[in-house]
Order: structure tokens, then sequence, then C-alpha cells
């Protein structure tokens, strides 16, 4: 069975809002924020949601990318903390290019390291996770190199 980009954002983002993955108390689902209008974003390489909307249209920025520059790409703990970037490489494993994957596992081990911290500990989690998929997805479709 194989989910459709609409269906896979509600279960990333359902993800993100049950595991409360959160960067450093700035963001809070429950903040009584009504504000339904994103905010501009930095563009795709470090994340500046700060609302579950927001990290939506993040994730899909991320996703929609044809050029894919920012896989790989390194970010601050906080630029990880909310868990969307981690979700993009997890919705795209299968379309990434071996190069990408590559990328792609060392950004997510580089970013299972920075999120040390016990405010960082569920997405740290699910970098762990996402970067076990990967892994296992290069191996399947690339070998090793």
């Amino acid at each position: 069975m194989s989910l459709s980009f609409p269906g896979v954002c509600v279960a990333a983002l359902t993800g993100l809002l049950l595991s409360g993955c959160t960067s450093s108390g700035e963001f809070s689902l429950f903040a009584g924020n009504d504000d339904t209008e994103t905010a501009s974003l930095a563009g795709p390489t470090e994340s500046t949601c700060q609302t579950p909307q927001q990290c939506a249209v993040q994730l899909r920025v991320l996703v929609d990318d044809p050029k894919r520059e920012w896989v790989g790409q390194p970010q601050s703990a906080d630029g990880y903390a909310d868990g969307t970037r981690i979700f993009a490489y997890r919705v795209l494993r299968k379309k990434l290019t071996c190069g990408e994957l590559k990328r792609a596992v060392d950004d997510t081990m580089s970013a299972t390291a920075l999120l040390q911290p016990a405010r960082y500990e569920k997405v740290r989690t699910l970098a762990t996770a996402v970067s076990r998929e990967l892994k296992a997805e290069h191996g399947k479709r690339c070998g090793t190199r």
C-alpha cells in the first residue's frame, strides 16, 4: 500500500504533533496562536517553522524541491528540532539518488549527534530511526560504495 503525498504529510504532521518535537521552548502546539498566515520561510536549508501549519508548508517546500540542494546541508540543533527535515527525508527515501541518500544518512547522523540535550530527545529518536531507514534503502539500492 502506497500513501499519497497528502497522506504522508498528515501522517508526518500527526507524528510531529504527537511526539512533541519542539525547539528550545519557542514552538508550542497549544500556544493559542490563531494566526493562519504562514510566515515567510527562509528557504529549504534551515527550518524556521514556528507552527504546525508552517511546518507543513516547510515540509512541502522540501519535498517538492526538484534540485534537493538542501539534502545533507548542516543545520543547528534548533534547525533540526522541529523534525521537518527528518520527516522530509522519510517521505523522499525511495526517491533520493544514491548520492542524496548518502548525504541524507550523514545529515541524520549529524543531527543525532547534535540533538543531545533532553529537550531534543524525541526528535533525536526520530532522526535515529530515519537514519536506519535511509541506510537500509542506500544498501538495498546502491550497495556499498
